[in-house]
C-alpha cells in the first residue's frame, strides 16, 4: 500500500475526475488523501477517500465570486485580470502552504506520490522537491498544457514572491528557472484519449493521453418527475442548455441559447447552480434546476448547449448526443473547436454569440443525423473505468518496487473514508 495525495482547485469538471481517480487508487489499495474544496466533502466522502479541505463552503463561494470579478469574462472588457490581487484576497497563497503541510504531514520515503491538477496543483510541485517524492501532474485538456508558457509568464510576473514566500517557509530557494520548475513533474497524464489529441494542436510529446474520466458516481440519481415529464412530452425529446458549475457565464450565454431552443420547437431544460445569473423570467418552456444527475439525464435528451467544459463534452460523447458549444474563456474554445472538427458538435466564440447563429447551429445538429452518428462512434470510446485504471497504473509505476525476495505484491485491500481538518 501507497500513499497517494492528490490536489486539486476549480469546479466540477477540475474536481470530480480528480476524486474518480482517487477512487480507483483507493480500490487497488492505496491510501488516498484528496486537498480540495470542502464544497466537495460528500463526494470525497462517497468515494472513500481522505479529504483535507483548502476552504469552507462560504470561503468557496466568495472565491467563485471574486474569480468572476477578476476575469470579467464580459466580450469587449478592456480591464486586465488581477491575478495578485485574486490570490490575495482569498489566500490563496495561504492555501498552498498548508497544502504542503498537509502533504509533509502525511508523507512515507519510498511510498508516497503526489498528483497535482496541471498549472493550480503548485503544492505538488513544492512537496516533491521538498520531500523527494515523485510528483505527476494531471491536464484536464490539452489547451491546459498548450498554454504553460502563458502561465509561467503569469506566475513568474506576478505570483513568484507570493510562492517563493512558501517556499522559504519549508527551506527551500527561490524558483530560478520557472519554465524548467513548471514542467518538472515526474509525469504528465492527460484526461482525453488521443483522437481529442489529433483534433488540435498536439501536446507535447510527455503528456500521456489516457481518456475522458468521468464520475459516473458523482453524476448518477433519480431525476426528479417534473424532469421525467419534460422527458415525456410529445414534442420530442427537450434540449439541455448545461451551465458552468462556476460562474463564469453571463447573460449572453442564456440569450443565445435559450432562443435557439425557442427557435426550435423544444422544451428546454436548464441546469444552472448560479440562479442570479439567469434572465428573470425565464421564457416560456424553461424548466430551470440547480442541478440533475448527468449520467442519467444526457442520453435522453436530444442535443446539449453548453459552455465547453471538459465534463459536459465527455458525457455527451458517452451518451452519444450533439453539442453546441458557446465557449468564451481559458481552455473551452480549444475544446469546442476539437469536437467540431470531430463533427460531433458546433462551435460559437463569444465574440460571435448572436442569438440567430445559435438558433442556426443547433437547427443543424438537431436534424442533421450525422452529428448523432459521428458522435455515438466517438462516444464509444469512453469507458472511465478503463481511463481510471489507466491512470492508476501510470501513477502507480512511479512507486519504487519493492526490495527483492520481499514477497510484496500489488496492494488488494482499500482504505476506509475518513474527513480531516488542515494540520
Amino acid at each position: 500500500m501507497a500513499t497517494m495525495l492528490l490536489s486539486t482547485h476549480g469546479t466540477n469538471g477540475d474536481v470530480l475526475s480528480f476524486v474518480r481517480l482517487g477512487a480507483a487508487l483507493a480500490e487497488r489499495g492505496h491510501d488516498v488523501t484528496i486537498a480540495t474544496h470542502a464544497r466537495y466533502a460528500p463526494t470525497v466522502r462517497a468515494a472513500d477517500i481522505e479529504l483535507v479541505p483548502i476552504d469552507t463552503e462560504d470561503e468557496y463561494v466568495r472565491y467563485l465570486a471574486d474569480a468572476r470579478d477578476m476575469l470579467d469574462a464580459r466580450v469587449g472588457s478592456a480591464r486586465l485580470p488581477d491575478l495578485l490581487g485574486h490570490y490575495q484576497r482569498n489566500d490563496l497563497f495561504g492555501q498552498l502552504r498548508r497544502e504542503v503541510e498537509a502533504a509533509v504531514a502525511r508523507h512515507r520515503a519510498g511510498a508516497t506520490v503526489l498528483v497535482g491538477r496541471h498549472t493550480s496543483g503548485l503544492a505538488t510541485l513544492i512537496a516533491a522537491e521538498l520531500l523527494g517524492a515523485p510528483s505527476v501532474w494531471v491536464a484536464l485538456t490539452p489547451a491546459q498544457q498548450l498554454l504553460l508558457p502563458v502561465q509561467v509568464h503569469l506566475h513568474r510576473s506576478t505570483l513568484a514572491a507570493g510562492i517563493d514566500a512558501v517556499r522559504a517557509d519549508f527551506g527551500l530557494a527561490p524558483v530560478d528557472d520557472w519554465a524548467a520548475w513548471m514542467s518538472g513533474a515526474d509525469r504528465q497524464l492527460g484526461l482525453w484519449p488521443r483522437w481529442f489529441d489529433k483534433a488540435g494542436p498536439p501536446t507535447v510529446e510527455a503528456v500521456e493521453p489516457v481518456g475522458f474520466l468521468l464520475n459516473d458516481a458523482a453524476e448518477s440519481g433519480d431525476l426528479p418527475p417534473e424532469v421525467e415529464r419534460i422527458l415525456a412530452d410529445p414534442s420530442g425529446p427537450p434540449v439541455l442548455v448545461a451551465a458552468s458549475s462556476g460562474q463564469m457565464l453571463w447573460e449572453p450565454f442564456y440569450a443565445a441559447a435559450l432562443y435557439a431552443c425557442r427557435r426550435v420547437g423544444r422544451p428546454v431544460i436548464l441546469v444552472s447552480p448560479h440562479l442570479d445569473a439567469l434572465p428573470d423570467p425565464l421564457p416560456a418552456g424553461v424548466s430551470w434546476f440547480p442541478r440533475l444527475p448527468y449520467r442519467d439525464l444526457v442520453p435522453r435528451v436530444a442535443a446539449v448547449i453548453h459552455h465547453g467544459g471538459i465534463g459536459t463534452l465527455g458525457r455527451c460523447l458517452a451518451a452519444g448526443v450533439p453539442q453546441v458549444v458557446l465557449a468564451h474563456s481559458f481552455d473551452q474554445p480549444d475544446t469546442g473547436a476539437r469536437l467540431q472538427r470531430c463533427g460531433v458538435a458546433r462551435f460559437l466564440p463569444s465574440t460571435r454569440w448572436a442569438p440567430e447563429t445559435a438558433a442556426e447551429l443547433l437547427t443543424e445538429v438537431l436534424t442533421d443525423a450525422r452529428y448523432a452518428e459521428r458522435s455515438r462512434r466517438f462516444g464509444a470510446t469512453v469507458d472511465p473505468t478503463t481511463t481510471a485504471t489507466r491512470a492508476a497504473e501510470r501513477i502507480e509505476a512511479l512507486l519504487a518496487p519493492p526490495p527483492a525476495g520481499s514477497g510484496a505484491g500489488p496492494p488488494v485491500v482499500a482504505q476506509a473514508g475518513r474527513e480531516t481538518t488542515m494540520p
